[in-house]
């Protein structure tokens, strides 16, 4: 995220906080606290005055950012800091600024531990501190004012790399002058030697008077700058989110509550979709019921018509139908017979039945006799039954009698 894009709330010299809007050149608003800034519109970058966030710079070996960021965490465990992440963000963040004879420079802030809650904004996108968001003159100490308290700063190519307060405003001269002469030794070991060029005296209330005095005093030049503007091509994207425990919890919170709305919502929507397919799905059955009433109502009458037709054709088939004719069917029967032995005395056909009664020459050639009828193509047809043939003398009675299944 570039700071182009971003609403920036910074604080000023006096308790209010300047308001920034994306891509102004100055601020045209001002609010009284963080917490009453809900009507800013969003991505919202807090910049926190040194009484809410420290900054410390380090001087460490140059190695991975994974193993570097565990030396910066020991570092600042050892002075005392309690340092929290969780996976909305952390409660500290450090900057690689560049490189010094095979060091790497690094600048961490921290949120101070309690954090005020007078700060506390819940749409706060993310809060860094305050100098972090400005240009600062390269090679100068700042000394810059920051809601009734003086804070000194020292830069590394133009970038904060540690800051403190060291008294509230206004300051004497003489303590001005000897915090310039401390924070210089401490930075010079730092940085290097020569590394300070100068000081800058950002805001409107030092008399212009009090550079040139202190400039005879310190030996370096010191200049009064009116303001140090928001450094609007400042790249952000790599910063991980630092934000207060109670932001984080309520961030992390309302995205619960976001994926449950949603899961809900979606639920919701497959229920009603579900819904109203099987509303669709009853009423496309309903018409299809009717639609087929109607029609079997339409063909009703033509379907009786059909049906009495086809009783009569099959009334009429013994007399339309060659295969089921009388002499065709004694015929087949006759067919069949074997040349000698059976005698057929009755044979009648009645409708869809057969009786044919006759003599054989014994009961193993009667039953022979009818078992070739069931063999018979036309005469398979039928189904047939055979009592036991009656034996008189040297010949057998039989009857086989057929009906059309």
């Amino acid at each position: 995220m570039s700071l182009t894009a971003a609403t920036l709330l910074l604080p000023a010299p006096d308790a209010a906080w300047r308001v920034w809007k994306p891509r102004a050149s100055a601020s045209a608003e001002a609010v009284d606290s963080p917490s009453q800034a809900s009507h800013l519109s969003k991505p919202l970058v807090i910049g926190l005055p040194a009484t809410a966030c420290r900054t410390i710079g380090l001087i460490l070996p140059q190695t991975e950012s994974d193993l570097l960021e565990q030396i910066i965490v020991t570092q600042l465990e050892r002075r005392g800091f309690k340092l929290e992440q969780d996976t909305a963000g952390k409660n500290y963040r450090w900057h690689l600024l560049g490189h010094l004879g095979g060091q790497a420079v690094v600048s961490v802030d921290v949120l101070v531990d309690p954090f005020p809650e007078s700060l506390a904004a819940a749409q706060a996108s993310d809060y860094t501190a305050a100098l972090r968001l400005a240009q600062l003159p390269a090679g100068h100490i700042v000394i810059i004012e920051e809601q009734g308290d003086l804070v000194l700063a020292a830069s590394h190519q133009g970038k904060l790399f540690h800051s403190h307060i060291f008294a509230q405003t206004p300051a004497a001269e003489d303590s001005l002058a000897l915090e310039v002469t401390l924070a210089r030794l401490s930075i010079e070991s730092d940085l290097g030697t020569d590394s300070i060029t100068g000081v800058a005296l950002i805001g409107t209330s030092f008399e212009r008077a009090l550079s040139t005095r202190l400039s005879s005093v310190l030996d370096i030049p010191v200049r009064i700058v009116a303001d140090l503007p928001p450094n609007t091509a400042l790249d952000t994207r790599t910063w991980g989110k630092m934000l207060p425990s109670d932001i984080r919890s309520a961030q992390t919170a309302s995205v619960r509550r976001g994926k449950l709305t949603r899961a809900l919502v979606l639920g919701s929507m497959l229920y009603l979709s579900l819904a109203f397919l099987a509303f669709a799905y009853l009423h496309f059955q309903e018409t299809r019921v009717t639609k087929l009433a109607e029609e079997v109502e339409a063909t009703s009458e033509p379907a009786a018509i059909v049906r009495k037709a086809n009783e009569q054709w099959k009334a009429l088939a013994p007399a339309i139908e060659p295969k089921r004719y009388p002499l065709f069917l004694l015929a087949e029967i006759n067919r069949i017979m074997p040349g000698s032995g059976i005698v057929i005395r009755d044979f009648e056909v009645k409708g869809n039945e057969i009786d044919i009664r006759g003599e054989a020459r014994d009961a193993q050639l009667a039953f022979q006799f009818i078992e070739d009828f069931k063999k018979n193509r036309i005469l398979s047809r039928y189904v047939w039954t055979n009592p036991r043939p009656e034996v008189k003398g040297t010949t057998a009675s039989f009857r086989a009698q057929g009906k059309l299944p």
